[in-house]
């Protein structure tokens, strides 16, 4: 029974609200349904959704700040509303995303950022004719990238422009994808209620099937690091959001059930494998959950919440932006409808390098 009272280095980290100087302030935010999360970043630049339609991207540099000029440089990256964006893992530059307009485009941000609006890609995929709903880079192979359209899943060779792999195991639209931290495996969860491990090198790829969340409303899933288990954030039959934690081992029974509350905000689930830390931004939320998963009961130890403006968009900053020697061991970008504010989380210690 000691594990029960091992002390955890992460228990004590709290949300640091910052001064209203270090927003972006400004930004034109418009209202839209889509599967992604409307905010990006890389070590260097962070991307959000911009105009009323979502077709352009306002680019910044990671740790800007100040009001924002409606003429500034713009990424016009699509003809519809932008669905989703990733940056990949390794270049800080490069940017794909995702559209309406059932494509999938490759951006090259140059080193010091947008001095000038952009309109060409690097390269272009299509779907043909179902809207794109997410987009993400491998997390260990360079240049691969998967998109989702409807119940199709794809992985693309972004060097020579290929589509190198299809899945079309799933009987209704994709809402999100995750690949496992060490690239062999993905996840996937689906509006027909099932989440399936998919292998896009095994002949029969669908590994894994299990009956999810019991409500079509928009569900997440995201890999728990390296270990072979997934977590995922929906809706039950009561429409109450809900977290479940799966092992792959016994797929079919969850591993943890547990239901929050009775709000209608879309869970946004950011975990970060480093520390353990799980962050649950809910769009229209004005609260930011943080959460601490371990592999034993209770396997979710709530920690303290952010309070603030209401989300429209969440994503966690990459490690090598963090300020480490001030006890910062996780930084995330909240997106509301005039501002994108940096919500530090910080462990407590007597002193600062």
């Amino acid at each position: 029974m000691a594990w029960r009272f091992k002390a955890s280095k992460y228990k004590n980290a709290a949300p640091i609200v910052p001064k209203p100087e270090t927003y972006v302030r400004d930004v034109c935010v418009g209202s839209y349904q889509t599967y992604g999360n409307n905010i990006t970043a890389s070590a260097k630049f962070m991307a959000f959704n911009w105009d009323h339609a979502g077709s352009s991207l306002a680019v910044l540099p990671i740790d800007d700040s100040g009001r924002k000029n409606k003429l500034m440089p713009l990424l016009y990256a699509h003809t519809d509303t932008v669905t989703d964006m990733d940056f990949s893992p390794f270049h800080d530059g490069l940017l794909a995303t995702g559209s309406q307009d059932c494509l999938v485009k490759i951006w090259h941000i140059p080193e010091g950022g947008l001095q000038e609006s952009l309109t060409n890609p690097e390269c272009t995929f299509s779907h043909k004719q179902k809207r794109v709903e997410t987009v993400g880079f491998h997390p260990t192979a360079e240049f691969l990238l998967y998109s989702t359209s409807y119940t199709v899943l794809t992985l693309w060779d972004v060097l020579s422009e290929q589509e190198i792999y299809t899945n079309q195991d799933h009987s209704d639209v994709i809402q999100s994808v995750s690949w496992k931290r060490d690239g062999t495996l993905l996840a996937t969860s689906s509006k027909d209620k099932q989440v399936r491990i998919i292998d896009p090198r095994a002949s029969d790829s669908c590994i894994k099937t299990a009956s999810s969340h019991q409500s079509i409303k928009d569900s997440r899933v995201v890999w728990l690091g390296e270990n072979n288990k997934i977590l995922t954030t929906g809706f039950d039959a009561q429409r109450f959001r809900q977290i479940i934690i799966r092992d792959l081992r016994k797929f079919s029974e969850p591993e943890k059930s547990l239901e929050l509350d009775c709000s209608t905000g879309i869970l946004i689930p950011l975990y970060d494998p480093d520390t353990g830390m799980l962050f649950l931004a809910g769009k229209g939320d004005s609260t930011i959950g943080y959460m601490e998963v371990s592999d034993k009961e209770p396997y979710l130890t709530e920690g303290i919440r952010h309070s603030g403006e209401q989300t429209k968009g969440a994503c966690l900053v990459p490690k090598r932006a963090l300020n480490v020697m001030q006890g910062e061991v996780n930084r995330l970008l909240q997106l509301t409808s005039s501002s994108v504010i940096p919500i530090t989380y910080q462990v407590p210690r007597k002193t600062y390098r």
